[in-house]
């Protein structure tokens, strides 16, 4: 019998130890003009960071990369937030210093989750993983985990490339996915929702009911993007009753999110789509910072972005946890992408995400 999955328990440092008791507190500056941090500010990591305030070391919960930590030292009410450089406000106090050992009242921590039976830590970096990497023992971790997830009302984020969309097998494994709870939100591209839609409206992929490389027609799929704007909406579309199937229609049905954020590259987008950039990062935020595992799959643009902003750990119900983070791609570059950019929690999986998907449903959905 398998050993019940249990999340990772949190230790903090030890801050009885003589460097964090005459570490100084972090220096703090103020912003004199909104969007624009002061000089030598501190960019935050997607590991555990801590600063000084007060003569306290306060965790940065949701640290992530790409941001400054804005600082409260109120006494007694000494607590930090994560903001993006265009979020800053004048007055705001950013923490200055580029040191992380904790001798400027700043320090990443990256062992809060390692095993007392290991020198291994829960964020390890991951290396060498290939097509020739057995992913049998990834695969078992992901289904506990979302079955932990599930039971415990966890937050679960998929990222969606088009090529789920386009085999109906693995169309049908994110729709039961989706019906079944194992999916909070979606982040994807207008194509992979038109797509979706223009399957569960005309029973074809890209004009074809037999997917060929080499006759596609746009021709179904313009027509299912002029429906939704004529309707006023994804949601309107999908009650009108037109859409038979698929995961769109169930994400309607049980109140999951797509966020759906547009690229220079659409011709024409749905209602719904995020076409200003900085509105669809809000969007997609403001479901990373309530996600515990995110899986992203074959969509290498949004698969770095949703990957550089959500942080290796956070804190939910009180407490400190990991956010487990997957990448699936059949390519090894992509895959590799997200580690090479900074995010090296991300655990890549190199195999066809139509089977990732078809794999994972099979074995979760009833």
């Amino acid at each position: 019998m398998n050993k019940q999955f249990e999340i990772p328990t949190y230790t903090e440092p030890n801050f009885d130890q003589e460097k964090f008791i005459n570490a100084p507190n972090a220096k703090l500056v103020e912003v004199v003009e909104d969007g624009i941090s002061p000089e030598n500010y501190h960019a935050l990591s997607v590991f555990p960071e801590y600063f000084k305030i007060n003569g306290k070391w306060v965790l940065a919960v949701e640290s992530r990369m790409d941001t400054v930590c804005v600082a409260y030292d109120t006494p007694g009410e000494e607590h930090v937030e994560i903001v993006e450089f265009r979020n800053l406000k004048k007055g705001d106090k950013v923490v200055i210093g580029r040191t992380e050992d904790g001798s400027e009242g700043i320090y990443v921590y990256t062992e809060g989750f390692l095993q007392k039976s290991s020198e291994e830590a829960t964020f390890a970096f991951r290396e060498g993983r290939s097509r020739e990497t057995a992913f049998s023992k990834d695969y078992d971790e992901i289904f506990d985990i979302l079955k932990h997830e599930k039971e415990n009302n966890g937050y679960v984020t998929w990222i969606l490339g088009t090529a789920t969309s386009l085999d109906p097998q693995s169309r049908e494994a994110i729709q039961h996915l989706v019906e079944q709870g194992y999916v909070n939100a979606i982040f994807c591209g207008t194509t992979a929702v038109a797509a979706d839609l223009e399957m569960g409206v005309y029973g074809t992929t890209l004009g074809q009911e037999e997917y060929l490389n080499d006759q596609n027609t746009f021709t179904n799929y313009y027509e299912i993007i002029n429906a939704v704007n004529d309707a006023g909406s994804i949601e309107t579309f999908v009650k009108s009753g037109k859409v038979k199937d698929g995961f769109v229609k169930a994400c309607v049905e049980n109140e999951v999110d797509i966020v759906i954020a547009g690229t220079i590259r659409d011709r024409l987008t749905f209602p719904d789509t995020y076409n200003n950039v900085y509105e669809a990062q809000d969007a997609m935020r403001a479901h990373v910072k309530k996600t515990s595992t995110i899986i992203m799959t074959s969509a290498i643009l949004f698969t770095i972005a949703s990957g550089n902003m959500t942080p290796s750990y956070n804190e939910f119900n009180g407490k400190v946890r990991p956010v487990y983070m997957y990448t699936v791609d059949i390519q090894e570059f992509a895959v590799n992408k997200l580690s090479d950019r900074g995010t090296l929690t991300a655990k890549s999986i190199v195999t066809n995400t139509q089977d990732f998907v078809k794999n994972i449903s099979r074995n979760l959905v009833d």
